[in-house]
């Protein structure tokens, strides 16, 4: 019988909220949908270059030992899971989009790093990923309307544990203020950390590691035209309307050497873990 009190069907709920009324996608020159490649190869390159450990990256060290093997659902261009590779483990990386697939190939093939690519979305891509000792999905979740057969899957192809870092609210809720002021729209907030707690409970039965921790803005553009290039098209503001952005962010953005950062001030995160 269908339930329309289940915590995955609570989830979906929330997650539709979001979506953008057609009056104002009408109004846009682009999508508001998507991450631009060079901000995802950008954070890649980086992560070549700074050792960065948190959380999450200890409990999936952690759980791999000296010879586990990983899958990276949603791996973008690899910036989560190309570290892994880097220190000998046998890393699958999932990437339901194409360029940024192609991405991920071109950066672990500059450093002679052997990852298998499995294009296509999560759980569909299931069928052709292998088993490995620990799954791994970083920032996916807030996309994933259908987070029951999600976290099912995830939770169906490790041996030792499954991993997910998340924000601690969905990662649109800080432009709120900005759909507010350019469409008279006011946006949802949910759903959290705590709802996915519930589905993992909900569809696994399985007990749920969670902690809390805060990491340093990273999100930074060398322009403010680069600046307002991205909100405008996350807010679905038209090409001609885009200076009407600055007064809005001018109070948000920080500049540290010839870098211009968002949101000054910590981003709460979350790692939740749990057994198969």
């Amino acid at each position: 019988m269908y339930d329309s009190t289940s915590p995955s069907t609570r989830w979906k709920a929330e997650l539709e909220s979001w979506s953008i009324p057609e009056s104002v996608l009408q109004q846009a020159d682009e999508s508001p949908y998507g991450w631009p490649p060079e901000l995802w190869r950008r954070r890649t390159q980086e992560s070549r270059t700074r050792s960065e450990t948190t959380p999450t990256t200890s409990l999936v060290t952690e759980m791999l030992g000296l010879d586990g093997t990983l899958i990276d659902v949603g791996a973008g261009t690899g910036r989560s899971c190309l570290p892994y590779a880097r220190a000998g483990h046998r890393v699958t990386a999932v990437e339901k989009n194409p360029g940024m697939a192609a991405g991920l190939r071109e950066e672990a093939d500059s450093e002679g790093l052997e990852v298998e690519v499995v294009v296509g979305p999560w759980p569909h891509a299931a069928a052709s990923t292998p088993m490995a000792d620990v799954v791994l999905s970083s920032h996916v979740v807030y996309d994933v309307a259908e987070i029951g057969p999600f976290i099912r899957a995830l939770g169906g192809h490790c041996r030792r544990g499954a991993v997910v870092e998340m924000t601690n609210v969905h990662p649109w809720t800080n432009m709120n203020h900005l759909y507010r002021a350019i469409h008279d729209l006011d946006r949802p907030e949910g759903p959290s950390v705590e709802d996915l707690v519930e589905v993992i409970v909900s569809e696994l039965g399985a007990e749920v590691g969670v902690v809390r921790w805060e990491r340093a803005p990273d999100l930074w553009f060398p322009t403010w035209e680069e600046v307002l290039a991205y909100y405008g098209r996350r807010v679905a503001v038209p090409l001609a309307r885009r200076a009407e952005l600055r007064p809005l962010l001018e109070e948000h953005v920080v500049a540290r050497g010839d870098r211009l950062y968002v949101e000054e001030g910590p981003r709460t995160l979350a790692t939740l873990w749990w057994s198969p």
